[in-house]
């Protein structure tokens, strides 16, 4: 298992066992440069929420967002 700044894994820590009937949150993370802002990269997190049923197969906890919520 990695982390969002360590994409190859992390020793030792990361060799957790995922088991059945466990709830796990997901890191995602991108970064990518932007042509219109002088190719400065902007990065995009999301953490996602995930568990792992009585087979141990995965399903996502919430809902795909479907909608925008702006804040300012």
């Amino acid at each position: 298992i990695g982390r969002w700044d360590a994409q190859e894994g992390v020793p030792v820590r990361g060799d957790a066992l995922l088991r059945p009937l466990t709830w796990h949150s997901i890191e995602l993370q991108a970064t990518s440069p932007v042509p219109e802002w002088d190719d400065k990269p902007v990065r995009c997190s999301q953490e996602e929420e995930a568990y792992l049923d009585e087979a141990g197969d995965r399903h996502w906890v919430f809902r795909r967002q479907t909608h925008f919520h702006l804040v300012w």
